[in-house]
């Protein structure tokens, strides 16, 4: 992945899109952020990070035998049909623009979510910035959805959990 390219490629509907119906539990809380392990409803490892603040989820999650990360987020606000494309953009503090295009699915309680991946090659630079940002800043091409400010006090607390939760998934 480039940064000025396009972040990742989007991915499948997972069916284990939220933890709410997965067998995870809290591994570290710190401000609005969560790291969690534990399997998904297929039984299939799981570890992230994630936070709700305002209704607006946001989720970066390592899956068992998986070679990217995830990320999901999504808000009872969106309203789109499963499978429609938005391009957006991510940047951490003052660092360069992330660009991806998510692909938009819904979680189990029926609130509309984005999807797309980040290639593990460049998990090292996207987790610096996430760690030691201060804020994240998500727009939406075309102002499909209106664009988020998430505060990122505590990832960098929470990520220790995140990974060793990591290093024992199998």
């Amino acid at each position: 992945m480039v940064r000025w390219g396009v972040l990742a490629s989007a991915v499948a509907l997972l069916s284990s899109a939220t933890g709410a119906s997965a067998d995870t539990k809290s591994l570290a809380r710190a401000g609005s952020w969560e790291a969690f392990g534990g399997t998904t409803t297929t039984g299939r490892g799981v570890c992230g990070i994630s936070a709700e603040p305002a209704g607006h989820y946001f989720g970066l999650k390592q899956f068992a035998g998986g070679k990217t990360f995830t990320i999901q987020m999504g808000t009872k606000e969106w309203q789109a049909d499963n499978g429609t494309k938005v391009p957006l953009t991510l940047r951490f503090d003052n660092n360069p623009v992330w660009r991806a295009t998510g692909t938009v699915f819904h979680f189990d309680d029926g609130d509309a979510g984005l999807q797309f991946d980040v290639n593990r090659d460049e998990m090292g630079t996207f987790g610096r910035e996430f760690r030691a940002s201060s804020q994240l800043v998500i727009q939406f091409e075309g102002d499909r959805f209106p664009r988020w400010l998430m505060g990122l006090e505590g990832t960098m607390a929470v990520d220790s959990a995140f990974q060793n939760c990591m290093r024992g998934l199998q």
